[in-house]
């Protein structure tokens, strides 16, 4: 099972917040203001934005994105 998919790359992506982060708490990944975020980080929009560039992303690069973040996590110890 993953621990993030597409749905949280998505709302990275989208959020309003520019210094958003996908954060790991309790085991599930959600996304918060760098200077709220309380868990464990996985990456900033910052880091993807640079990752995929201006425009929209469809599903397919979507799920290399969160692939890609998946085993970020894991390896962070997720």
């Amino acid at each position: 099972m993953s621990v993030v998919g597409r749905d949280e790359v998505r709302a990275l992506l989208e959020s309003p917040s520019p210094d958003a982060t996908l954060v790991l708490v309790g085991g599930r990944c959600e996304v918060a203001p760098e200077e709220r975020a309380e868990g464990l980080v996985i990456a900033s929009r910052r880091d993807l934005e640079s990752l995929v560039g201006d425009g929209p992303v469809d599903d397919l690069r979507l799920g290399e994105l969160a692939d890609r973040l998946d085993t970020v996590a894991r390896d962070l110890g997720a």
